[in-house]
């Protein structure tokens, strides 16, 4: 069955939220040059460098060494003037990873004087450094998780900065929630970019770095003092996040290596979605449309009021759920959905199809057996959604790593390729299920036996699950139908939307980046 009902945008509601805070100061940067001019001066070093072979050998760290070494049409593409090297500073036996393109405005000896200007154990969160050239007249710096990278010239002090941004992004992180609260408490923030940012947007990026560029001055500078008391909640909060990395004892601890990992082909360079032009037979369905009258599945309901998803909202009795200004009908949701087998379909207990202006795709939260499917997502992406909830850890046994290490291809190119078990899990469950259609990938035109040891482990794990004509097995009871106040549909407190579910399907990303107008 099918409900219909209109929901207002709820970034309406957010004026209620508005969190206003006074800044500390104008902007950290002028703390700076106050900051370096303590630090000690760069580290001496040793180099090895990289032969073509080696480098040819090893996937790309991420998009940012990507597009350097692989994408002609970037600007970054330096591959042909990108030499890389292993460089070990005197105070640390263990090497860091550069790469260094000749093209760009800045020289070698400069880059890896970025690292050495930072004391070995503050240094160790930074996993690899990256220097390539960009457009004329713009210069770049950003980090993906604990990997650093600087486009044209970095900009005076720019190794302390991207120290932080390093604590603040990789991993684990600083949960910017407890943060929050924090903030909450304070009567002020860092400068005036955070609070502008905080007031504007609720974001607590800037807050946060910013704030930590506080406790680094109040730690390292005795003079002139600052007095940052009101915002002692935030220094309390961040100071062990700093002191874990400044005061670690012992040569470079706790240093983050690089996510080095051996090349492997990749069978669909494409994305799964070339798949979609053959799609798998869906059933015939039977739709009846609820009244309003007749409420709606609790999790959709929730999640269709945050500010991240906005929008109108239908559901139907497999609790699917349908914002009438998504991008696909709620007809073809409910033939996406009955592409999924019997069995696939069984561990899902409800999906979610919001508007999204970007790439289409579909993410799940296993623990809730939900789904939400963005934009115009692939019938592959809500194929490897689906797979997820299934998985129960299996990825992170020995049979599958095994079995997948032995494969001479991947099936898709994983986002972390150092631990990519979980992602090529959840793709390889899109081709057994193509596979398993009635029409074999192969006559489908794709040749997957590079993947056939991770392709026979999920079978002999749960094959029964994507066969067509399966059994659609007893799934957990649909989530608790609420009758909201359809005439006031702003949020009603914090516990709104649910926290938990938001925070599983919107996870703070690891990568950042700034670009700058050259002076």
């Amino acid at each position: 069955m099918v409900i219909t009902a209109l929901c207002q945008l709820t970034l309406l509601g957010l004026a209620s939220a508005q969190v206003v805070k006074r800044p500390l100061v104008n902007s950290v940067n002028e703390l700076f040059p106050k900051i370096d001019a303590v630090l000690p001066a760069a580290q001496k070093y040793s180099l090895t460098k990289w032969t073509t072979a080696e480098v040819d050998q090893i996937m790309p760290l991420n998009r940012f060494w990507s597009d350097t070494l692989e994408d002609k049409d970037s600007e970054f593409y330096c591959r042909d003037d990108l030499s890389v090297y292993n460089v070990t500073f005197i105070d640390c036996p263990e090497p860091w990873l550069v790469g260094h393109c000749a093209k760009a405005e800045t020289t070698k000896e400069a880059t890896f004087d970025l690292l050495g200007r930072l004391p070995s154990s503050p240094r160790g969160v930074i996993s690899d450094l990256l220097l390539t050239v960009m457009r004329p007249g713009f210069s770049m710096r950003a980090a993906d998780d604990h990997s650093v990278f600087f486009a044209a010239r970095p900009a005076p002090y720019d190794e302390f900065k991207m120290m932080l941004t390093a604590i603040r992004v990789g991993s684990p992180g600083i949960p910017q929630d407890k943060f929050a609260e924090a903030v909450a408490a304070d009567s002020c923030v860092a400068d005036q970019p955070a609070a502008d940012k905080i007031e504007k947007d609720g974001n607590y990026e800037s807050a946060l770095e910013a704030g930590l560029a506080v406790v680094a001055y109040l730690k390292l500078v005795k003079s002139p003092p600052l007095d940052a008391s009101c915002m002692q909640k935030q220094l309390d909060f961040l100071k062990p996040y700093l002191d874990a990395r400044w005061d670690a004892p012992g040569e470079c601890p706790n240093k983050v290596p690089p996510n080095i990992v051996k090349y492997k082909p990749v069978a669909f360079p494409d994305g799964l979605q070339v798949l979609d032009v053959d799609p798998v037979p869906a059933p015939r369905a039977t739709v009846v449309q609820w009244d309003k009258s007749d409420g709606y599945p609790k999790l959709c309901w929730d999640l269709s009021q945050s500010p991240k998803m906005g929008g109108p909202i239908r559901g139907d009795p497999w609790a699917l759920c349908h914002c009438s200004d998504a991008q696909i009908s709620a007809d073809s949701m409910v033939t996406k959905f009955g592409r999924l087998t019997p069995g696939l379909r069984s561990h899902v207990r409800h999906l979610l199809v919001i508007n999204y202006d970007g790439i289409g795709a579909s993410d799940s939260a296993p623990d809730y057996q939900f789904i939400v499917s963005a934009g115009d997502a692939p019938d592959s992406s809500l194929m490897t959604a689906a797979t997820t909830l299934l998985a129960d850890g299996f990825y992170n046994t020995d049979p599958w790593i095994n079995a997948i290490s032995r494969d001479t291809c991947w099936p898709t190119m994983p986002y972390n390729v150092q631990f990519p078990w979980y992602e090529i899990f959840s793709a390889t469950g899109a081709i057994y299920l193509y596979d398993s259609s009635g029409k074999s990938m192969l006559e489908r035109g794709y040749d997957v036996s590079c993947m056939s040891n991770g392709l026979r482990a999920l079978g002999a794990y749960d094959g029964s699950d994507f066969k067509q004509g399966g059994k659609c097995l007893k799934r957990k009871p649909n989530d608790p139908i609420v009758h909201p106040d359809t005439n006031n549909l702003l949020p009603s407190g914090p516990n709104a939307v649910s926290e938990e579910i938001m925070k599983k399907l919107f996870r703070p990303s690891s990568v950042w980046k700034e670009i700058r107008k050259n002076n």
